[in-house]
């Protein structure tokens, strides 16, 4: 029997990512993207973590900078002396930090990191999931200008990416999906307009979008549309319609039960992997699809959302691979699929 009697101790930092080329999406366009590294000791083991805020994700309009003051603040009333007391952790969290999702994703996401390496097991493997088969993941081509979207899409092809998610809600969509189409006919497309639609306008690209293969899309209409107008664009529309930053967590995902065709999970807009895990269970009672995607982030955030992939049908965990310089090794991208390395924990170790 294992007597604990050392306080898990706690640090966090900003961490500082640049992409390779400017990623455009709806809401803007940046090569900087700020994310907070968490790190979590006990007895010699260190877990990592990764809070990936977005404005637009929780009711409390998440910054790096709230994140950082929040954690200076609350620290003291989080953690206790059990490194795999997660779900103890986690209740605490939704009282003490409530709303604030990055933040609470990059503790939780540190405490199965923890719990994996003073276990030394990997952290799927201590969830149960070990063996399942899981899909490929996409790569995003983000909203840039024609003549650099062709490129990169080619950029793309030649890179070996086995299929394409595309960034729409501009005023020439339908010069992006032509030009994709030009360089690469044939291979598997989304699209995601990031909320960048109106119903009408959804379900007139909709139509134009089926016709050039699209599978599905994601995110049509702006975040807090009402359900109704995802039921009438999805009742109209000849591709599956996903919601993305209009379904953060369980509740809103059965809140859309019927509305949509499938949802998209982020752990830093639904607060971690036992939340994640909740809503993946809510979406399966209600016949959703389900996909697993992720912010702009280091090898940590995306190899923690790789630990549930075997849960979904679709993955957008390409994170990482848009970056110019990631500063963790975790997961690998081999012919379509993110291979999570079997290290305990999470598997994230720093580059050297």
């Amino acid at each position: 029997m294992t007597t604990l009697t050392k306080n898990i101790s706690f640090t966090y930092a900003p961490l500082d990512l640049t992409t390779a080329h400017p990623f455009g999406i709806s809401y803007g366009t940046s090569s900087a993207t700020r994310n907070v590294l968490v790190k979590l000791s006990f007895e010699g083991h260190i877990g990592l973590g990764e809070a990936a805020p977005a404005s637009y994700h929780s009711e409390k309009r998440e910054t790096v900078m709230s994140v950082l003051a929040l954690l200076k603040e609350k620290e003291k009333d989080i953690f206790g002396s059990d490194p795999f007391a997660i779900e103890d952790v986690t209740e605490r969290m939704d009282k003490v930090i409530a709303g604030n999702y990055a933040a609470k994703s990059a503790i939780e996401m540190a405490m199965h990191d923890l719990a994996g390496k003073v276990a030394n097991i990997p952290t799927y493997k201590m969830l149960g999931l070990s063996g399942k088969p899981y899909p490929m993941t996409d790569f995003t081509i983000a909203i840039d200008e024609l003549s650099v979207i062709e490129k990169k899409t080619k950029e793309a092809v030649k890179a070996g990416y086995k299929m394409l998610k595309v960034k729409l809600g501009t005023t020439y969509d339908y010069q992006i999906i032509e030009i994709i189409r030009k360089v690469t006919p044939d291979l598997p497309l989304r699209v995601d307009a990031n909320g960048g639609w109106s119903p009408k306008e959804a379900i007139k690209k909709a139509e134009f979008l089926a016709k050039h293969n699209v599978e599905f899309i994601e995110q049509p209409l702006p975040k807090n549309s009402h359900v109704e107008d995802f039921r009438f664009v999805k009742e109209r529309s000849p591709l599956p319609i996903f919601a993305d930053e209009t379904a953060c967590r369980a509740f809103d995902v059965a809140r859309l039960a019927g509305a949509v065709d499938g949802v998209v999970i982020k752990l830093a807009k639904c607060g971690g992997i036992l939340e994640a895990r909740r809503a993946i269970a809510t979406a399966r009672a209600h016949n959703m699809k389900v996909m697993f995607g992720m912010m702009i982030e280091s090898s940590i955030g995306v190899t923690a959302a790789a630990q549930l992939q075997s849960l979904c049908d679709y993955l957008d965990l390409d994170g990482a691979l848009l970056l110019k310089d990631d500063p963790y090794d975790g997961a690998t991208y081999d012919e379509g699929y993110m291979r999570l390395p079997d290290r305990p924990g999470l598997g994230v170790i720093e580059r050297k």
